[in-house]
């Protein structure tokens, strides 16, 4: 059986860091065959049930004293995977990689989109040292055959494994909108990202705001990544007298307890590489929209699936908004047609499982 060591230093805490999580617990529960490497005072390691390795933030000054220390645990415990999910921790994973006396390999999840040329020296001394590139999306496959110094052979597409959240009955649409001070009749959008600016939730407001603003309600559920932002965000509610019908609420673990709430899902992001928030909203019922850049239209078949719009124009959006809340009919039609697609492609026991294949070169 593998032992794998799965390293994600990253300090964030969204849809990459809690891939991470999941994949660490799932393989702790079923083979007790992992180890996780994070930084220790990292927003995900709380949310991690299996053996870890702390560290500190690593830098030019201490990385060799981490890599030694990673690289004694490896030979004692005979691990053959390096499991990597953040960028910024390549380095480390080849340097760990090229000290071990163990034959390790190194399995990249790419979950990051690609926008440059990385056959550079340094570049290639990194990717030539990387087993297996999986990535999420036939669009980030292709840019990474674009872009990156290796042979396509290396390259495997893997979308997403998504594990349905349980109903919790005590976790009622009644209760969460009076906490809210929202109405229960009227019609509810959700938009879950972090808050900056990328993330697109300005064009949520604005969309709303040229339509009766009188009759939406909009949550925004995320962790707050640039205050400045958030600020802003702040002021165009108030600036249109928004603050009874729109309301922020911080990172939720389990976010799909309150998409089940909602009467749509918006993925206003400039360009999102996959898009788990609508393939979670896909999998709880709910209708879509979502901007028609990255691996997005991947998961949104326009008119079938959900409604693209046209990234970064908030009139596009606000003309999908306006079809989804006319027609009951649409969501209805395009809700039931999510279900059906994200139960297929973004099964989580499939997903692992051939990942394990992955893993074992069956593949």
């Amino acid at each position: 059986m593998n032992k794998i060591l799965a390293i994600c230093t990253s300090p964030d805490k969204g849809g990459l860091e809690l891939y991470f999580v999941k994949l660490v617990n799932h393989y702790h529960v079923k083979y007790r065959n992992i180890t996780a490497v994070c930084r220790d005072n990292a927003s995900i390691t709380g949310l991690i049930n299996t053996n870890t390795l702390n560290i500190k933030k690593i830098n030019f000054i201490n990385i060799f004293y981490f890599v030694n220390k990673i690289r004694k645990y490896i030979n004692k415990e005979k691990i053959n995977i390096i499991h990597v999910s953040w960028t910024k921790d390549l380095l480390f994973a080849v340097l760990i990689k090229l000290c071990c006396k163990t034959n390790t390999r190194i399995i990249y999840y790419r979950q990051m989109k690609l926008t440059r040329n990385k056959k550079d020296i340094y570049h290639r001394f990194i990717y030539n040292n990387i087993d297996i590139i999986i990535v999420i999306t036939k669009n980030l496959l292709s840019e990474c055959v674009k872009y990156l110094p290796v042979k396509t052979n290396k390259i495997i597409e893997l979308p997403y494994g998504i594990l349905k959240s349980e109903t919790n009955q005590e976790f009622t649409k009644e209760d969460f909108f009076k906490e809210l001070n929202f109405d229960l009749s009227t019609f509810t959008i959700g938009v879950f990202s972090r808050i900056e600016e990328q993330k697109g939730q300005h064009l949520v407001i604005e969309a709303i705001k040229l339509l009766h603003e009188n009759e939406i309600q909009l949550i925004i559920v995320g962790h707050s990544m640039d205050a400045n932002y958030k600020s802003y965000l702040t002021s165009m509610v108030n600036k249109y007298n928004l603050k009874n019908k729109i309301k922020f609420i911080p990172f939720v673990n389990q976010p799909m307890q309150i998409m089940k709430l909602l009467d749509l899902i918006i993925l206003p992001t400039f360009e999102e590489t996959f898009g788990l928030v609508v393939a979670e909203a896909m999998l709880m019922g709910v209708p879509v929209i979502g901007s028609n850049k990255g691996g997005v239209p991947e998961i949104i078949k326009d008119n079938k699936t959900g409604l693209l719009f046209e990234s970064k124009n908030y009139h596009s959006l606000k003309e999908k908004i306006s079809l989804m809340i006319k027609s009951k009919d649409l969501r209805k039609n395009l809700a039931n047609n999510g279900k059906i697609f994200a139960n297929r492609e973004y099964d989580y026991q499939k997903h692992f499982s051939s990942l394990d294949k992955i893993m074992d070169h069956k593949l």
